[in-house]
């Protein structure tokens, strides 16, 4: 008996790539989701915030900078700190998009450390607070001028 007695009007290698494909989209639902970084400009980042109900938002930056100024909700925890996996953890949960900054935008590493330890969806703030302060100012200076008569 052949793979065309089972699919009627098949040709053997249809037959084939129906069943791969059957595998492949069984298989798939029992893999873990695939660990994704998305570097936003700082417009999308908030929109991306502001549409997520469940958003969670990481400063990694020195509690000076933090305390002068921040993103609302952030949390800070210093990727320096000797128990910073055991702190985020503690206050932000890996089932839920985590939103992270620091200064510069450079997360790289504490994006791979995230992803290892069961953070599957993280959104940098491309530029950090440096492109999100510059992005806010030129909004203000947009909104006041389409104020002015």
């Amino acid at each position: 008996m052949t793979l065309n007695h089972w699919v009627e009007g098949s040709s053997p290698s249809e037959v084939t790539m129906q069943h791969v494909l059957l595998l492949l989209f069984l298989c798939s639902s029992f893999l873990p989701l695939r660990a994704q970084v998305f570097h936003l400009e700082p417009k999308d980042f908030l929109k991306s915030i502001e549409e997520n109900p469940r958003a969670q938002v990481l400063d990694l930056r020195d509690p000076p900078d933090y305390s002068f100024k921040h993103i609302p909700g952030a949390v800070n925890i210093q990727p320096t700190d000797a128990f910073f996996l055991e702190e985020v953890r503690n206050q932000l949960s890996a089932s839920d998009t985590l939103f992270i900054y620091c200064r510069i935008g450079n997360t790289k590493e504490v994006s791979r450390l995230l992803l290892d330890n069961g953070y599957r969806v993280i959104c940098n703030l491309k530029g950090g607070s440096v492109a999100w302060d510059t992005w806010l100012e030129k909004e203000r200076r947009r909104e006041r001028k389409a104020r002015r008569p």
